[in-house]
């Protein structure tokens, strides 16, 4: 009897497992096969003729070539500003310290699509940073050129350095100090103690940064299109494939790139292993140190004076830009006319409106929808023993290895026609395409928060609430959720501001129906309204902001 009634007991568990896996199955690895079989498929037979016209053309070639040199400059660049950023607030003490440490973290919390057009308007050929450098040095010509590889690199030097930065900063709060004085006593001189002690400590953390770094960095989409201009990746190219309706063509490119980053994402993994760093003398935190010489604390507090006003002067662009009148900037290097027209056409007029409401609905459903899945995944990789688990990571993981336009190109070859995941019907040019294609973009995001919960869960707080005579379900929402929800809102707002802003997957997925706001900010600015496309940024920006309090509050209630 008691074997019955365990084995009922198990049903649910096993349903919800079930369930799990068919959503996993169903929308990130079926969508990715799909693409492998259409990439090897001309005229109905099996081919590689495909990768053969890819790799035979020089423009191919080429794409290949920069998505790659793109990802490896990338992380060069953002890599050493983040980490001398990292080690400058955290190693030394300066004033104003918390201040500049929260100011940096500040190009996270903006979507991408705003940063390029704001570097746009401020370094840009017409640029107010551009023509004021002309004036001031009688020039008459722009000093830069804000476009190809320089202009993407600058970008992303701003919106990714962050990646290097969180890493290395929390890396250099646990340097055990205690090593580093035993090298100093053993007459170790400066550089000596830096490459061989605190480089191995930190190495870990640079690891984690290049991958994600990397990746990004030959998925981007945003500023190789806008900024790019000759300088040709592979995502561009295969949105021009599918412009031109070249969907095996696309598949093919899409799987290149896939490959490209899986193949780097298990070679930094690799060597990440190689490179493990494990001290057993009891950990001793490094302090700060304080920089008596007051000419290096005066260089030091103007070198921070600038660099938080090149990270706040793309804001204010923003914000200051979104006041200009319609069609009245286009003569003179600096707006004359501010007014508040653009605003009252976004909250008054329906078509201006839509896009803005569109985005937040469909922001908020994935972060909902990425919660759902999360939790249960997370508990099956961090809670559980079961021999399933290693297939619900690999899963939840896998898009992590995807770039955004092959996630796209996935979602249109798998859901082109009816399918048993897509309950029998055609999702290409429907409404729930493209949110769906943000949840499985920003699902490994939102595992990777919940797994952090999940490991600070103590289990005797679980043994203990099942002792007492509570059930799974009480258990769960009774003490679980407790403990583990200040991450799970934080995985919320990162998966809520990946989405809001978001145009990879929106330029291929959107339609009439949900154009979201990335796009509705580049056809204003193709139609010379900057004025509204930058109030659609000031908007995204306030909502973000105001989420993000909101749950920094609840965060602490909960606590």
């Amino acid at each position: 009897m008691r074997f019955i009634q365990r084995k009922k007991s198990m049903i649910p568990g096993m349903l919800c497992i079930a369930a799990l896996l068919w959503v996993l199955t169903g929308y990130i690895l079926y969508p990715a096969l799909k693409t492998v079989e259409l990439s090897l498929t001309a005229k109905g037979v099996f081919s590689f003729s495909h990768y053969l016209k890819i790799f035979a053309a020089d423009t191919s070639l080429n794409a290949i070539k920069n998505s790659i040199v793109l990802g490896g400059l990338s992380v060069v660049v953002c890599g050493v500003i983040g980490t001398a950023l990292a080690f400058f607030v955290h190693y030394f003490e300066f004033p104003y310290k918390r201040i500049v440490d929260k100011l940096l973290l500040l190009p996270v919390m903006l979507p991408g699509l705003i940063i390029v057009f704001s570097f746009v308007q401020l370094y840009g050929e017409s640029g107010l940073i551009t023509k004021t450098v002309e004036l001031i040095l009688g020039l008459e010509r722009p000093l830069w050129n804000f476009s190809g590889l320089k202009g993407i690199l600058f970008v992303h030097a701003y919106t990714q350095y962050v990646y290097f930065y969180i890493s290395v900063s929390i890396a250099i709060k646990h340097i055990d100090y205690s090593v580093v004085e035993s090298a100093r006593n053993l007459g170790a001189s400066k550089l000596k103690v830096l490459t061989s002690v605190i480089f191995p400590f930190i190495t870990p953390a640079l690891i984690a940064s290049s991958v994600i770094t990397f990746m990004s960095g030959i998925g981007s989409f945003t500023a190789p299109s806008i900024i790019g201009g000759r300088y040709r990746v592979l995502t561009t190219q295969i949105l021009l494939s599918k412009a031109n309706n070249y969907m095996a063509v696309a598949a093919a490119q899409a799987v290149i790139l896939t490959v490209i980053s899986l193949f780097f994402f298990v070679v930094f993994r690799w060597y990440e292993k190689t490179k493990q760093f494990n001290v057993s003398v009891k950990s001793v935190l490094i302090s700060p140190v304080k920089i008596e010489n007051r000419f290096l604390k005066g260089l030091m507090l103007l070198v921070f004076g600038c660099l938080i006003l090149t990270i706040l002067l793309p804001v204010a662009s923003i914000v200051g830009l979104s006041f200009v009148k319609s069609g009245k900037w286009m003569v003179s290097i600096y707006p004359r006319e501010f007014c508040f027209e653009n605003y009252k056409d976004i909250l008054t007029r329906a078509r201006a409106f839509a896009p803005f409401f569109d985005s937040i609905l469909m922001a908020l459903l994935a972060s909902f929808v990425c919660l759902v899945i999360a939790v249960p995944s997370s508990y099956l990789i961090v809670k559980t023993k079961l021999k399933v688990k290693w297939i619900v990571e690999i899963l939840t993981l896998l898009p992590w290895t995807m770039p955004a336009s092959a996630i796209a190109i996935n979602m249109i070859n798998a859901y082109n026609q009816p399918n048993l995941f897509a309950f029998n019907a055609v999702l290409v040019g429907t409404y729930l395409l493209l949110p769906l294609g943000y949840v499985i973009r920003s699902i490994p995001i939102m595992v990777k928060t919940a797994n952090i919960s999940f490991q600070n869960l103590n289990n005797t707080y679980i043994e203990a609430s099942k002792s007492l005579g509570a059930s799974s379900f009480q258990t769960f929402a009774k003490i679980i959720v407790p403990i583990i929800s200040p991450g799970l809102l934080a995985g919320f707002l990162l998966v809520f501001i990946r989405s809001i802003g978001e145009y990879t997957v929106s330029v291929f997925l959107y339609t009439a129906s949900n154009k979201p706001v990335s796009i509705a900010m580049v056809n204003a600015i193709f139609e010379y309204n900057i004025g509204l496309a930058m109030a659609y940024g000031s908007l995204l920006i306030v909502v973000t902001a105001v989420l993000s309090l909101v749950i920094s509050r609840l965060s602490a209630t909960v606590l």
